[in-house]
């Protein structure tokens, strides 16, 4: 965020008045006869879902992420994995024509995909990664499970985070400069999640696995803790606070490794 301060034209005033106007990235606020430019960034969205109940919470935190983005002059897509019956798996289905016949090599096959502009791929693999091309912030939403997100996800990251666009054998090919988020619900505790290393171990896994070897950076992530548990209020203050985060989402400090700790530069319930 860049700010700059210009006197305006006249003589100053001597009662406070502000205003707000909003035109592309900038937004101009008046304050006291002087002019703040405020340049924010705006991001292109891709939003990769999972979770197969639409009443769930994790809907809900989804919807609340949409809608905020959107009004703050994002521009989002959405990846609902289990809507889109996105239930394959990388094999050789993948492709509309293999480069070798005789022996399946996924990734090898990936990488002509790739140097071919995508024309190889199968449409909806095809298209997911006309999706990943185009964003330059990519948020994973999706409930906990068995320490990972779910294996249609996971799918996802396989056929979509491929080699020759994610990731190449001389290191020269990587997502960046693209940013990564994860927002996900757990069933435990924030206090049980911590003291067995369960929340450490699943950043591990998507910051440095996933993320970060993809040459994308990543910002901090947001957990939603105990949702099936929690009294009603808590869960309006979770959308509260997830709706203020994505308004704000240009200013979101980046994932921060602090030893024994996920790297969280604020607390998660600040905002509540």
């Amino acid at each position: 965020t860049q700010s700059t301060w210009e006197e305006t034209m006249g003589g100053k005033s001597s009662k406070k008045k502000e205003e707000t106007k909003k035109s592309g990235k900038e937004k101009i606020l008046t304050v006291k006869g002087k002019v703040k430019v405020e340049v924010r960034e705006k991001y292109r969205v891709l939003i990769v879902y999972a979770n197969p109940e639409p009443k769930s919470f994790c809907m809900a935190l989804k919807n609340a992420t949409v809608n905020s983005l959107k009004k703050a002059g994002h521009e989002v897509k959405v990846s609902d994995l289990y809507e889109m019956k996105m239930f394959g798996h990388l094999d050789k289905t993948d492709f509309t024509k293999l480069e070798d016949t005789e022996y399946f090599k996924p990734q090898a096959e990936q990488s002509i995909a790739n140097l071919r502009n995508l024309q190889t791929y199968a449409p909806d693999v095809k298209a997911e990664h006309q999706k990943l091309i185009w964003c330059n912030l990519l948020i994973f939403i999706f409930p906990l499970y068995w320490w990972n997100f779910p294996g249609i996800m996971k799918s996802w990251v396989e056929r979509m985070f491929s080699m020759g666009l994610a990731f190449g054998q001389a290191g020269n090919i990587s997502l960046a400069p693209r940013k990564a988020m994860a927002i996900y619900t757990t069933g435990g505790s924030k206090d049980f999640h911590q003291s067995i290393g369960l929340e450490q171990a699943v950043w591990k896994m998507l910051n440095h696995g996933i993320f970060q070897f993809s040459g994308l950076t990543s910002l901090d992530p947001y957990v939603a803790y105990q949702v099936a548990w929690v009294e009603e209020e808590k869960r309006k203050a979770t959308l509260a606070e997830i709706s203020h985060i994505m308004e704000n989402i240009d200013k979101r400090a980046e994932y921060i490794i602090e030893e024994g700790l996920i790297g969280h530069q604020q607390e998660q319930n600040a905002f509540i």
